[in-house]
């Protein structure tokens, strides 16, 4: 197996050129995102033909972050979400069966990973677009959960946590809850300063099209 070379900036990395990085040195580029870090840099490295040249640039590092924070939200989303059916649409059954063919040929065909991502950025489009008008149903959540986790063996950049039960003490929910009356009567100077208050305490309120989202830093 024959790979391309590692560039930097579109240059060969040295310590001569100033453009030699280690981990470490990435992670103190970006402290507060250490964990984030790893799991993008493995996107990077799936969204390039491995034959070809790989070019790091913190722009494209920075970029694959925003990437793996969105599927992060997307399976937030999941966790929040409330199916009001249970049955699998046979449209759904068919682009889910067409998404599984499509990653697992991009595989075979010289571990294409570019073009498997294409499959699962197409499959979170199609949740996220479900969820938004409410007709993903029970049995679709729970395929698109294995069908994601499956993948993700595969992958490794998405965090399986996110899905775990994380009780939120009633203090949080009452100051979440606050924040958003506050924000609906367009009181923002005190929807901010309650933002703040639920920070204070170790969480993190984050808005979103099904509600606000709390989560423990």
């Amino acid at each position: 197996m024959h790979t391309g070379h590692l560039l930097v900036d579109g240059k060969k990395m040295s310590k001569s050129a100033g453009n030699f990085y280690r981990m470490r040195d990435i992670e103190e580029k970006f402290p507060d995102k250490k964990p984030l870090i790893y799991r993008a840099f493995r996107m990077m490295c799936l969204q390039n033909r491995y034959r070809e040249n790989f070019n790091f640039t913190f722009d494209r590092l920075e970029s694959a972050m925003a990437t793996v924070t969105s599927l992060d939200n997307t399976i937030k989303r999941i966790k929040a979400y409330t199916p009001k059916n249970t049955k699998v649409r046979r449209e759904f059954r068919d682009k889910l069966q067409e998404s599984m063919l499509l990653f697992v040929e991009a595989l075979e065909n010289d571990i294409d990973t570019v073009v498997a991502m294409t499959a699962v950025f197409e499959l979170i489009t199609i949740i996220n677009r479900d969820i938004d008008d409410l007709s993903l149903t029970t049995k679709e959540t729970s395929s698109v959960i294995e069908i994601l986790k499956s993948w993700d063996s595969v992958m490794g950049i998405i965090d399986w946590s996110l899905l775990e039960n994380h009780t939120i003490p009633a203090e949080i929910q009452k100051l979440a809850l606050a924040r958003q009356v506050a924000k609906e009567e367009k009181d923002f100077a005190k929807s901010d300063n309650l933002r703040k208050e639920i920070e204070i305490h170790g969480y993190t309120v984050t808005d979103s099209k099904d509600g606000p989202i709390l989560e423990k830093k």
